[in-house]
């Protein structure tokens, strides 16, 4: 996953998030970089959707994503 944090925080997801999740991990899956860009230099990313954001850092030499934090926020 990346992060011991994101873990605890999809653990507390209902299942309707969960399945928004797993939407936002098949879009990164296929352009990962598309999220908005924490800085102007780095590889840190948001995407939000649909009331769920995932903080994640693009690990370019090995082709991965490892999601940092994952937040909901009322709709």
């Amino acid at each position: 996953m990346g992060s011991p944090v994101a873990e605890g925080q999809i653990d507390e997801l209902d299942d309707p998030d969960v399945d928004i999740l797993l939407e936002i991990y098949q879009v990164l899956q296929l352009a990962p970089a598309n999220g908005r860009p924490l800085s102007l230099t780095g590889n840190m990313y948001v995407w939000d959707y649909k009331g769920i954001s995932v903080t994640y850092v693009l690990l370019d030499a090995q082709h991965e994503v490892a999601v940092l934090r994952v937040d909901r926020y009322p709709m």
